[in-house]
């Protein structure tokens, strides 16, 4: 049997080796130092006949790699101690949705942890005798009734009104019998890990990149009067999917017309219109890593004077950010260089208003597992951070919209634009819709 297919899941197109997930998780025990630290990977409770794609929680894939669902990693820096607890094989389950990883040294060593135990109690047979072996929560509440005890979990936000997540409760529980431990958030500590990518995650990141150009290439041969959003969103998927990549980072936004004003318009449903423009912001994901890239085209192949004088402002501010990205700097203060451009441009609205009033996001934002990664617009640029450049502005009483997006990986000198391959001129955007 295929080793990859018998690992569970099976999603990514590509993991890195288990070696790399160890020395995350090790640096993890590290930065805390003592305590009990526990990740949750996602759940997944589809049961005979549903049907669905799992997508493991990026934390836990990040310290793991393993797409397994209903896991839990847990470390205890003062004893080395790393575990990762598995739900029970159901072979009957197994017929339905693959097979899966269990408990047990075979699966250890394939994953490269030191102990792969079972996520529920149970009992084994020793010596004629029945003898129980404690599940992860058993095995935690032992943990925790040491003296000055401490958990160290992510922990997920709840409103007021909203049911407490599983954490939370599970967290509530152990209190009424346990009320001495102490509980961190240790989604900043994994945060800090996660902005710096390593050599693997960049190269993986290519691969996103790279698909997600594909996906763009596909869109443009499509565009043209009369084509519905639609059929370029799927054309989008197929090229993803043709160039390895295992999905999509994000819904797919292909607006045209009014559509091109509405930053997270997804429902693509509309019909490509004679003078109009559609903004096509897209990602693949390639081994979990995300592309994210953005670019608008005229339909009909040719900007009109004031879409590309937009254009073309919005492309100089773009630019100018490429330009400053570089250790040091965050995105508040690049968002600034590109408002500062475009508030200062000569055009105007209908109303003789400058146009900065019509750049209505961030710069950017992290990009890695998720497509708005782990961090903000406070921290400072470092190398091996992942970020995107993607200015724009929208008009909505114009029915015009322009974004432009690429992605760039900050290095020691300055920064490397991953989506290069990908042109930007009026020019060159012309030259794809009539290639």
């Amino acid at each position: 049997m295929d080793d990859r297919t018998f690992r569970g899941g099976n999603y990514a197109a590509e993991l890195q080796a288990p070696e790399v997930y160890a020395m995350r998780r090790r640096r993890l025990a590290e930065a805390v130092g003592r305590g009990t630290i526990v990740v949750w990977g996602a759940g997944d409770d589809r049961g005979y006949g549903d049907v669905g794609t799992f997508r493991q929680d990026s934390n836990f894939f990040y310290l793991t790699g393993v797409e397994l669902p209903n896991a839990v990693l847990v470390l205890r820096p003062s004893e080395e101690l790393e575990a990762l607890f598995l739900p029970a094989r159901q072979e009957a389950l197994e017929r339905w949705t693959g097979p899966k990883w269990g408990p047990g040294d075979e699966a250890a060593k394939a994953l490269g942890f030191d102990r792969v135990l079972a996520l529920e109690a149970g009992e084994v047979e020793l010596e004629a005798r029945r003898r129980p072996v404690p599940g992860f929560e058993q095995r935690l509440q032992g943990w925790l009734s040491e003296p000055a005890a401490e958990l160290w979990t992510p922990l997920p936000g709840a409103g007021v009104d909203d049911e407490l997540p599983f954490v939370l409760r599970l967290i509530a529980r152990l209190r009424d019998r346990l009320p001495g431990f102490a509980v961190h958030d240790l989604s900043d500590r994994i945060a800090a890990l996660r902005l710096i990518k390593d050599e693997g995650e960049v190269a993986l990141m290519r691969q996103a990149v790279a698909a997600t150009i594909a996906g763009h290439r596909r869109a443009a041969s499509m565009i043209r009067p009369g084509v519905w959003e639609g059929a370029i969103d799927g054309a989008v998927y197929a090229a993803f999917r043709e160039a390895g990549a295992e999905g999509i980072a994000f819904p797919s936004i292909v607006g045209s017309g009014f559509a091109s004003t509405v930053l997270h318009y997804d429902q693509n449903v509309g019909t490509l219109q004679d003078g109009d423009l559609v903004v096509v912001d897209i990602g693949a994901r390639y081994g979990y890593y995300c592309g994210d890239l953005t670019r608008t085209y005229p339909v009909n192949g040719r900007f009109n004077e004031r879409q590309r004088a937009v254009y073309e402002l919005v492309l100089a501010a773009h630019d100018a950010v490429a330009a400053a990205i570089r250790p040091g700097v965050t995105l508040g203060e690049l968002r600034k260089i590109a408002y500062d451009i475009i508030e200062g441009s000569s055009l105007t609205d209908a109303e003789g208003n400058h146009l900065g009033r019509y750049f209505i996001h961030g710069i950017g934002h992290f990009l890695g597992l998720d497509a708005h990664d782990s961090g903000g617009e406070g921290p400072r640029l470092e190398p091996g951070m992942v970020i995107t450049d993607e200015p724009g502005i929208y008009i909505p009483d114009e029915a015009l919209g322009v974004r432009i997006e690429d992605d760039y990986l900050v290095t020691p000198d300055g920064a490397e634009c991953l989506s290069k391959d990908l042109p930007t001129t009026v020019e060159a955007i012309e030259a794809m819709l009539h290639a």
